[in-house]
């Protein structure tokens, strides 16, 4: 059985299939021994700041995120969510950030106030509860080893992408997905701010970080990897192959796949894993 993803020309794919491999397809990027050795066997938490370009304390909320990076480094990945209401429009020259994936998890969470987070998809919480909850489990173990392989060219922008799932742990779920993500980081642009930091309430050349660009494949909240399995038993290998052409709207300088394995019942992550293309 080998996993398939078809290839389109832009940012979608065609419908994906996940199964087992038995044999790697040819156009699988193979782990070496260094993706191993270095895996450390701990979780890798997910935070998503849902925030604005047009919510005067989502800088302060950012602040707090990219502290949170500092003190976790690689087992803290954050994505930056743009929903879609009047907090995000880019109307009057800032930048637009907006996707349905990243509305459509808004609508789920129910949020409405700006910035708003959740910690592995367990509950929406305002900016105070971040580095609790965040700690709370950053020294768990890791349920799933996830690894992310790409191979980017700069002449045609194609990216190929192999996501390696090994189940550490029996995950005691009927609907374990996996979730891939295109985030690019470092825009520089408009973003309202306070008064106090300047008069004019905006800066113009402000630095948005993490920003998630939508669902690599059109899959909001991905596809199963198995989905006739009442469970995802320890030992159990997945591969799974992507292709496609990264948008010349996009930096490739600053491009970013994120991949989620969560709990497609209760929304909740249970590993992620981030990869820069170059």
């Amino acid at each position: 059985m080998i996993i398939i993803l078809g290839m389109m020309s832009c940012d979608k794919l065609k419908e994906p299939y996940f199964t087992d491999p038995i044999v790697q397809q040819s156009d699988t990027i193979p782990l070496v021994a260094d993706d191993t050795v270095n895996f450390d066997g701990k979780i890798v938490v997910l935070l998503e700041d849902f925030t604005g370009v047009k919510c005067v304390n989502c800088p302060a909320a950012a602040e707090i995120a990219a502290d949170l990076q500092a003190q976790y480094g690689e087992h803290l990945v954050v994505l930056g969510v743009h929903p879609k209401s009047a907090l995000q429009n880019p109307a009057g020259g800032f930048p637009d950030f907006r996707t349905d994936d990243g509305n459509e998890w808004n609508n789920y969470f129910n949020i409405s106030a700006y910035p708003t987070g959740t910690v592995n998809r367990q509950a929406a919480i305002g900016t105070a509860s971040w580095t609790t909850e965040v700690g709370d489990i950053i020294d768990n173990d890791a349920p799933v080893r996830l690894i992310i392989k790409s191979e980017y060219d700069d002449v045609t922008r194609e990216l190929k992408l192999s996501i390696h799932s090994k189940f550490l742990q029996t995950v005691e779920s009927d609907d374990v997905h996996l979730t891939v993500c295109m985030m690019e980081d470092n825009i520089i642009g408009m973003q309202v701010v306070p008064t106090s930091v300047n008069p004019a309430g905006y800066i113009a050349d402000y630095q948005h970080r993490h920003v998630f660009r939508g669902t690599a494949d059109g899959l909001t909240w991905g596809r199963a990897l198995d989905a006739d399995a009442e469970s995802i038993t320890a030992g159990r290998n997945f591969i799974t192959n992507m292709k496609f052409n990264v948008s010349e709207d996009y930096n490739a300088d600053e491009f970013y796949i994120v991949a989620m394995i969560s709990d497609n019942n209760t929304k909740e992550v249970l590993m992620t894993a981030e990869k820069k293309i170059k």
